[in-house]
């Protein structure tokens, strides 16, 4: 489903003839995209499974708070060669499933009254969609970076310079380019459990978030800079290039402050929860349509608008043995993040 709404038929709010209830739906649905599109995540973002965060829709037709998303595992078959017998051969597909919940989220504001609009000229509806949308990209953008973030499973997890857990990462245990080729090469060790990259241009490329301490380390690293030289992404028209920081080893390297940074290091050290990212790492599922209304308080006095939205951000995990859980398109880095020195 495509997100983006023309408004422009509806840019006029004063028009009598445009029914109120259509009016609504028109913001409403606006406020939406408007939101998606702030969202850092939304170059990452469509209905594909090839997509780092899949959007599901099926609960937006029909009725329920749950959807069961399959995810297929690789084949592990030979095939068979000349003309030996395939028939009986074939290997079976395996799908592990993963369910996200969906639930309602919404938000309002309200004007003080109307001797507050008499002070300003502005168009208080227009301000209240674009207040709600930055709020809505923010929270979105808030709960993906949680959702990855939070409860690695132990396989897919990267520890800065000599740090063997998140509580014994130091201060010199900083971001660099060997953290990143360490990534990778968990995200291909077992073919039965890689992290997919997704195909930029016919290339396998992964994407990777750091903070804006972890990205300060980097650029000091000396194979970054020298990898920079010969790795130029700005010519590159894929969305998922525009504004990152470059490429390292098919890595492309995107820096967000909403990233997770806490401070759970060795002796209060800050930490940067950076993510290596390959397909459907998360799935976004939505329900029914947005929804905008206007109420009037006080005797008519002040006004609110309220937004809503149906919706879910799920981790995708599953079982490829059965038993044993594993993270499936995200691979935590954790690394010293501390501010710069006073």
């Amino acid at each position: 489903m495509d997100f983006r709404f023309n408004l422009q038929r509806f840019a006029d709010t004063e028009i009598v003839s445009i029914a109120p209830d259509l009016i609504k739906v028109a913001w409403a649905l606006d406020t939406w995209t408007s939101g998606l599109q702030k969202a850092f995540f939304d170059k990452f973002t469509g209905n594909s499974p090839e997509n780092i965060i899949q959007i599901r829709e099926e609960l937006s037709k029909d009725d329920g708070d749950t959807i069961n998303i399959p995810l297929l595992m690789p084949l592990t078959g030979d095939g068979v060669s000349g003309d030996d017998w395939l028939e009986g051969n074939e290997e079976a597909m395996i799908y592990r499933d993963f369910k996200v919940t969906i639930n309602q989220l919404r938000h309002a504001v309200r004007l003080k009254g109307k001797m507050e609009e008499q002070r300003v000229s502005l168009d208080l509806r227009k301000d209240a969609k674009v207040a709600l949308s930055n709020w809505l990209a923010d929270k979105i953008d808030k709960t993906i970076f949680k959702e990855l973030s939070t409860d690695p499973t132990p396989d897919r997890i990267v520890y800065g310079g000599s740090a063997t857990s998140e509580g014994t990462i130091g201060a010199s245990d900083t971001f660099s380019t060997a953290l990143i080729g360490r990534a990778k090469r968990i995200a291909l060790a077992d073919e039965n459990t890689m992290v997919k990259p997704i195909m930029i241009n016919g290339l396998e490329t992964y994407i990777m978030v750091i903070d804006q301490w972890q990205a300060r380390d980097l650029k000091a690293d000396q194979t970054w800079i020298e990898a920079q030289q010969y790795a130029n992404v700005r010519g590159n028209d894929n969305p998922i290039f525009s504004g990152a920081l470059g490429v390292y080893d098919g890595v492309v390297l995107h820096q967000c402050n909403r990233i997770q940074r806490t401070t759970t290091g060795s002796g209060g050290t800050k930490v940067g929860h950076a993510l290596f990212l390959g397909r459907q790492a998360a799935v976004f599922a939505v329900g029914n349509n947005p929804t905008w209304s206007e109420k009037m308080f006080d005797y008519d006095n002040k006004i609110g608008f309220q937004f809503g939205r149906i919706f879910g951000i799920k981790k995708t995990q599953f079982k490829y043995d059965g038993t044993n859980l594993t993270d499936f398109g995200c691979i935590n880095v954790l690394t010293a993040s501390e501010d710069d020195p006073s």
